[in-house]
């Protein structure tokens, strides 16, 4: 009995390095030849709160699957992720786009140091408001974690939407609930366009 008090402990423990992910992106693919470059701060509703800020670049890859890295700290000492996006149903007519995200990452936090695999589901759907456009979005990002001597499964809800305000730039924002081995936070996010051919671009 007293072992498993320990293990549970010890999970609840770890799980504080988890956080911070979050997807900041909906179910949307970018148009060929345009890559993203945004930044992202994120406060903790939970856990005694705390503040995390990251940067990250978005690529298409090709026809239906985009590509991002992020790096980020602050509560967590230093994290950084790469993740491949595949979006097979795209956003038409009456149909969501939906997709999954898969990724794999590292982070630090003291001398503990972890490493997780994540899937995450996608839907998202584009609507029309009384100012501007805007891309509401649901995932359910379901990460491994990976230490020494202790792995665990770690999941969310996420809660976002995208705004397009301005020409050349998108903002965000992401609520995410914690289901088991992690912990809410409240996210915003920017995305500055940029086209290979012809530099920082409305698409």
């Amino acid at each position: 009995m007293k072992k498993i008090i320990l293990i549970t402990l010890i999970a609840f423990q770890t799980s504080t390095s988890f956080g911070y992910l979050s997807l900041n992106e909906s179910a949307e693919i970018l148009p060929e030849n345009y890559f993203n470059l945004g930044f992202s701060p994120q406060t903790f509703l939970s856990d005694g709160g705390g503040f995390d800020a990251s940067v990250f670049a978005d690529a298409h890859l090709y026809d239906n699957t985009d590509g991002r890295i992020s790096i980020g700290g602050g509560k967590i000492d230093f994290w950084t992720q790469a993740s491949v996006k595949w979006v097979p149903f795209p956003d038409v007519d009456n149909q969501p786009a939906m997709g999954i995200r898969s990724a794999i990452g590292y982070a630090r936090d003291g001398t503990q140091s972890y490493v997780h695999l994540q899937i995450a589901p996608i839907i998202s759907k584009k609507s029309l408001t009384s100012m501007h456009d805007m891309l509401p979005y649901i995932g359910f990002p379901i990460t491994y974690v990976m230490e020494k001597e202790n792995n665990y499964v770690a999941s969310q809800i996420s809660l976002g939407a995208i705004w397009y305000p301005w020409n050349v730039a998108q903002i965000g924002a992401e609520f995410n609930l914690n289901l088991k081995n992690s912990f809410s936070s409240a996210s915003v996010y920017m995305n500055f366009p940029f086209e290979s051919g012809t530099g920082y671009k409305k698409y």
